[in-house]
């Protein structure tokens, strides 16, 4: 309920900020306003959908087996844990599947915490210890109790209608298109590049926004996990993490692996993830 409310706020903000905008630039007419509402349809409409199916896309994107009722004494403990941490989190149980692959590594996703789903990689029960598998499974469930699935979703929504809307604008500003012919199709293929071109810039820039966020997510929920397990069991964990060999991240789940994988040059602006010496540093400053 509280995610929904969110999403309606939210909502409701962007038509204020860009209903001023328009009457500022004087460009507040009935064509611009269903404009506006269409384009915050097409901003949202492909986070929610991606936030609605993220089990579904999930599942049929991995080679994975669901642990529904565990048959051997690591799926045993495996399901134990993960009810314990979620309910000292008082989320709902997430399913559980363990992955094929060959780096050590976990995610979570789900539409809300009380549909979710976490992931673990067979590899990490052959190289971490149960205390550090331990430590990653709760830091994937307090991404899950902090609804961190949902505002991903909401704040890749509004940073796709404000890339929609200062695209169209501006584009429109530049070919003054309310004082021209529309139908003379040089002046619309000029607007065309302008629209696209303002696309890829601003779509740049909404991503080191994006991976901020992401970058502060995974902070929060090392700190999280770190009060339910101990800094100790959580910063061991992660310098296991350094051993692993190069994930083979799904892209669709990027932003929701503990381990993010190797870092660009850019790390500190397009990479989702923190390096795990950042990650430690913080904890032990806890």
């Amino acid at each position: 309920m509280i995610r929904i409310l969110l999403l309606t706020l939210t909502n409701l903000l962007v038509v204020v900020v860009f209903g001023v905008l328009l009457k500022i630039l004087g460009l507040q007419n009935n064509n611009n306003i269903i404009s506006l509402l269409v384009m915050i349809i097409f901003g949202f409409a492909g986070s929610i959908i991606s936030i609605l199916c993220s089990k579904m896309i999930t599942l049929n994107s991995i080679n994975y087996k669901l642990i529904k009722y565990p048959i051997n004494d690591t799926e045993k403990w495996l399901i134990k844990t993960i009810t314990n941490i979620s309910k000292l989190n008082n989320i709902q149980v997430p399913e559980v599947i363990i992955y094929k692959a060959n780096d050590i590594n976990a995610f979570a996703t789900g539409s809300n915490s009380n549909n979710s789903l976490i992931g673990l990689s067979n590899s990490i029960f052959k190289y971490m210890k149960k205390n550090e598998i331990e430590a990653v499974i709760a830091h994937e469930i307090c991404h899950i109790s902090n609804g961190d699935m949902v505002t991903m979703g909401l704040l890749q929504g509004v940073m796709n209608t404000f890339i929609l809307f200062f695209s169209q604008t501006i584009s429109d500003l530049i070919c003054n298109k309310t004082k021209r012919d529309q139908k003379n199709n040089f002046l619309l293929n000029i607007q065309s590049t302008i629209f696209t071109s303002l696309e890829i810039i601003l779509g740049f820039f909404s991503n080191i926004i994006v991976m901020s966020f992401s970058r502060y997510r995974e902070f929060r929920a090392d700190a999280g996990a770190a009060k339910i397990v101990g800094k100790k069991n959580m910063i061991s964990a992660l310098n296991r993490l350094k051993i692993s060999s190069k994930p083979l991240i799904n892209k669709n789940l990027i932003a929701f692996y503990i381990n993010g994988g190797k870092l660009n040059l850019f790390n500190n602006i397009f990479n989702s993830h923190p390096t795990l010496n950042d990650r430690i540093t913080a904890l032990i400053n806890i």
